[in-house]
């Protein structure tokens, strides 16, 4: 965790000059700042449940480091149920993220990511685990407002000796998909339409298989309240391979953000 605090700490004190540089120019970048408060009905995360069905609490925080393209957060998770206190667990992360090509039709935004998952009532040595996130959406190469999308993912062992280390976790993950964003016909309700699909490549475990994994599909809105914003979502994972879940899955979220 030292080598994970100094990166995270190069990465702020990086924007930090940057900033510095802004603000000599007379540019005045600063500090953003989002809350977020999440309950979900299911907690899935790469296509598996990680609490056999029952609810989370998943709250965060971000920061965007003065508006340079980099920005750090902590996310968590715990069940709304009892049985599963060792699997509470603290996310860090950090991530740069910017466009290529300019404004034309083939603009191209990226993100890189790193993310540390921290299950911090067990020891670092045996449950924690590392990934890093490449991904891409193209927002304009689509006349009909379609926004394609692709993440590879690298999960690894933090340590290299431990109990998820022996799970052979090593492995890549690719997901292609789009979001298409629209109105209610006669109704001020935005709504956005996602759907992607999974190819694994050995992510997560050895008895895992190499192939088509599950397809998702979502739908969510966002609703200005108060400071802030609300979010429902519903999402529907059919799981094509069941290494690795052996059932479909319907779950739900709501979620409240505020930023500064």
């Amino acid at each position: 965790m030292k080598k994970t605090a100094v990166f995270i700490m190069g990465l702020i004190c990086a924007a930090s000059s940057v900033s510095a540089e802004d603000a000599e120019l007379g540019n005045k970048a600063k500090l953003g700042i989002q809350l977020d408060a999440t309950w979900v009905s299911k907690y899935i995360w790469h296509g598996q449940d990680l609490y056999d069905d029952h609810a989370a609490f998943q709250p965060s925080v971000t920061f965007d480091l003065f508006g340079t393209g980099f920005s750090a957060g902590v996310w968590g998770s715990t069940a709304c149920s009892s049985g599963f206190v060792d699997s509470d667990e603290l996310d860090y992360w950090v991530a740069y993220g910017n466009s290529l090509f300019g404004d034309g039709r083939f603009k191209t935004d990226y993100e890189v990511k790193w993310l540390y998952y921290d299950y911090f009532r067990l020891s670092s040595g045996e449950a924690d685990s590392q990934e890093l996130d490449f991904s891409f959406s193209w927002p304009d190469i689509c006349p009909l407002g379609i926004v394609p999308n692709y993440t590879l993912s690298y999960l690894y062992a933090a340590r290299g000796s431990s109990p998820a280390a022996d799970l052979e976790m090593e492995g890549f993950s690719h997901t292609f998909g789009f979001t298409y964003d629209f109105n209610v016909p006669k109704a001020d309700l935005p709504l956005t339409f996602s759907w992607d699909i999974t190819y694994n490549d050995g992510q997560g475990s050895s008895d895992f298989d190499h192939e088509w994994a599950y397809t998702t599909w979502g739908l969510s809105s966002y609703i200005e309240f108060g400071p802030g914003g609300f979010t429902p979502a519903i999402y529907y994972q059919k799981t094509m391979d069941k290494s690795i879940n052996e059932e479909d899955e319907l779950w739900c979220s709501f979620s409240y953000t505020v930023e500064f």
